[in-house]
């Protein structure tokens, strides 16, 4: 009996893991006080930053509030941490390869793995080398409202690979990741407000 029991418990507790969304996003529609060109460089100067590698720079604007706590369990800050290495960029396809480990619950399960990054205006495609992403963008959509006010629709989509989605629970999901994208848009509308994004 008890080991029926056992039996039971791991078969629901395998498919509630594997029932576990591979697909995640975050949406937000804002405005920003500032020229459809001011958020348009910002977008830029994000995308070419993060393709060449220069994550050092991106710390000082785009990453800022955005550091973890130190807590590498389900639902802490820093579940799911990268680590990038090296950085290749193309300027004429806008095409980079970021070489990149990535540690899940604090262990390095994915070292030495590649983000390969095309970007094109307000969109920048991502695929990866192995099974922990199947499709990942980022997308900008930029009105203009008035000479210094725009309308900014923002989507950071994320398709999960199978085996790596069963790790992506809810909690860690917004504990550790959602939460960074949307201060990412922040920073953003902060930066092309005022030419620079202050630690809060």
């Amino acid at each position: 009996m008890k080991n029926l029991f056992l039996i039971v418990f791991l078969f629901v507790g395998l498919c509630s893991w594997a029932a576990r969304p591979r697909n995640r996003f975050v949406r937000m529609d804002t405005v920003c006080h500032c020229s459809v060109g001011e958020f348009q460089h910002v977008v830029d100067s994000f995308f070419y930053q993060f393709q060449t590698g220069a994550s050092d720079s991106l710390f000082e604007w785009a990453y800022l509030n955005t550091g973890g706590d130190g807590n590498t369990s389900e639902g802490g800050k820093d579940a799911v941490r990268l680590h990038y290495t090296t950085a290749t960029y193309d300027p004429k396809t806008r095409t980079g390869d970021q070489a990149l480990d990535i540690y899940v619950l604090g262990s390095k399960m994915f070292p030495d793995r590649h983000l390969i990054t095309v970007s094109n205006g307000g969109r920048m495609d991502l695929t990866y080398s192995g099974a922990l992403l199947d499709d990942a963008n980022i997308i900008f959509k930029i009105d203009s409202v008035a000479p210094t006010i725009t309308r900014v629709k923002y989507e950071f989509n994320i398709v999960f690979g199978g085996f790596v989605a069963m790790f992506i629970s809810d909690k860690t999901w917004h504990g550790a990741m959602r939460w960074r994208i949307e201060q990412l848009l922040k920073n953003f509308v902060e930066c092309a407000e005022t030419g620079t994004v202050k630690q809060h």
